[in-house]
């Protein structure tokens, strides 16, 4: 007995020292990175990154076709990084135009479809100006911004109208540059509703008709402005975010004591342009131009990423614990710090698993399954991932009904049972091009083996315990796989492991910590509290 509990004892003293070691040596190393080696902690943070891919198709009868898009350039606000070229049978020509990179491609007799892609990496920064509340509007402009202050076809600076509306606005008099400024972008943001068009709209029509696109709502702000002598011009682009898109945006930006201040009366921003904004063209221009009786067709598609900053590679280039050359080893063998981060995110989702397991006491189907398809969903995001799992496990469960019925052994019922999973994993994918829904077909990145898996383990809880249970058991799977992406996909989080990777000896420690958990689950407390609570009075 004594051997016993001295057994015991060493075995918690040990667990002890173990967990304590896990927790100790990751924030040892963090300390020293950051006071003895000094690290910048901002720089060390990774930045945001867009891969943007354009896609153009295009079906040919034996003609020839161009097709011409405009291509961000780098400035002070955005980097454009490692642009790639892909177009087949058609030529591309690069070339600058006033202010703006057009791309051109050309092919004589192209016949049946074909397509076309340019890629590139964008870094961007949020950008906000703070506009002196004593400028003036004023009287006269820079030299070379007269184009700036035209009257233009979409831009109707003369017209009566404009004057009429700029006198309803200021009926007294013009106020200073902030002031009417913030007088103009709040009434086309609050009593001009937001319309999504994506055809032409002038300044004219807008203003008639009280509502507008981007592009109707940025012209008619471009005369008003134009009209009180500001020089003023429309920027055109895409608002980068994760899967893809077909929409374009377009907003204005205003000369004021020598910067080009960005005001968007759509999306409510003055004087500032977010992190997500690239800018394609300057000046009212068409994003894309193509022959003339063609079966043509584009969208974007975008990949959000985590790359490391230029500065602290350099800072930390001949640091023994340079984490960016650690990733820089793992890129030489063609692993991507994206796909790092995504490998260093499936701890963090495992621990929100085991804690919803263990700690609360939801049952969910397979250990981490919920983590794995959160995982997963990165690319098709949360809505279609959720819609993309229930469509595979719902259908393979018809399947799986048909083989039972057929009575098979178990190993060809499950080589059947995969094999049914990328059958439908496939036709989602080609249902979801079609109907250009893109990010529903990124469904084929899901497990498959675990898919099968787990059709097969709901069929067999649906003939053990019911359809009820197993139907339970599928829902509360989908909200663990809805905490799993959250947390997984948190910026903070991720920027944290990167630069941190020891953060993962905390996540053993964590487990560790919930492998000895002895307390009552929160389903248990949920389902007996009344009967806790009334034993304690007893006990009283």
């Amino acid at each position: 007995m004594i051997s016993y509990i001295k057994k015991q004892r060493l075995r918690k003293f040990s667990y002890s020292i173990v967990l304590l070691a896990f927790i100790i040596f990751p924030l040892s190393i963090m300390g020293y990175k950051l006071y003895v080696l000094d690290y910048p902690l901002a720089s060390l943070i990774p930045v945001v990154s867009y891969q943007v891919e354009l896609s153009m198709t295009v079906d040919g009868h034996g003609n020839g076709i161009n097709m011409r898009a405009y291509l961000p350039q780098s400035d002070s606000r955005q980097i454009i990084l490692e642009e790639e070229n892909s177009s087949g049978i058609f030529n591309l020509l690069l070339q600058l135009e006033g202010l703006n990179k057009i791309a051109t491609w050309h092919a004589q007799g192209v016949q049946g479809q074909h397509s076309v892609r340019y890629g590139y990496s964008v870094q961007t920064n949020h950008v906000q100006y703070v506009i002196p509340p004593d400028i003036l509007v004023p009287e006269s402009s820079p030299q070379g911004l007269d184009p700036y202050l035209r009257h233009e076809e979409g831009i109707q600076v003369d017209d009566p109208l404009i004057a009429e509306k700029l006198q309803k606005l200021f009926p007294d008099k013009v106020p200073a540059l902030l002031e009417a400024l913030t007088t103009i972008h709040r009434d086309l943001q609050d009593n001009f509703e937001n319309k999504d068009f994506s055809g032409y709209t002038d300044a004219l029509t807008a203003l008639k008709l009280g509502e507008a696109s981007c592009n109707g709502k940025s012209r008619l702000f471009a005369a008003l402005a134009r009209k009180l002598n500001i020089p003023t011009r429309l920027v055109g682009g895409i608002i980068l975010e994760p899967g893809t898109k077909r929409v374009s945006h377009q907003w204005v930006e205003l000369y004021v004591n020598g910067h080009w201040i960005p005001f968007d009366t759509i999306n409510d921003h003055f004087a500032e342009i977010p992190a997500n904004y690239l800018t394609l063209y300057i000046g009212d221009q068409v994003l894309f131009k193509h022959t003339a009786n063609v079966n043509y067709n584009y969208f974007f598609k975008m990949i959000k990423r985590l790359v490391p900053r230029r500065e602290a590679q350099v800072f930390l280039q001949d640091s023994a614990l340079n984490v960016t050359n650690l990733y820089g080893l793992f890129e030489r063998v063609g692993i991507s710090q994206n796909l790092l981060k995504i490998i260093l995110m499936i701890p963090f989702g495992a621990l929100i698993t085991v804690i919803f397991r263990n700690v609360i006491g939801l049952q969910t189907f397979g250990t981490f399954l919920p983590a794995l398809i959160a995982v997963a969903s990165r690319e098709t995001g949360l809505f279609w991932g959720v819609i993309g799992f229930i469509l595979i496990i719902g259908l393979s469960l018809l399947v799986r009904m048909a083989l039972e019925w057929m009575q098979l052994l178990h190993s060809p019922k499950m080589g059947v049972m995969l094999t049914t999973v990328v059958i439908v994993m496939m036709s989602i994918t080609v249902i979801g091009v079609n109907l250009e829904l893109f990010d529903l077909a990124h469904v084929t990145l899901f497990p498959i083996a675990i898919l099968a898996i787990t059709t097969e383990r709901f069929a067999i809880i649906e003939a053990e315990q019911g359809l009820w249970k197993a139907t339970q058991m599928m829902f509360v799977t989908l909200i663990v796989v809805t905490a799993c992406y959250v947390v997984m996909d948190s910026h903070f989080l991720q920027s944290m492991a990167l630069a941190f990777p020891e953060t993962l000896f905390i996540v053993i420690a964590l487990n560790l910590w919930i492998g000895k958990w002895i307390g009552i689950r929160v389903s248990e407390f949920m389902r007996f509290h009344k009967l806790l609570f009334n034993r304690t009075k007893e006990q009283v």
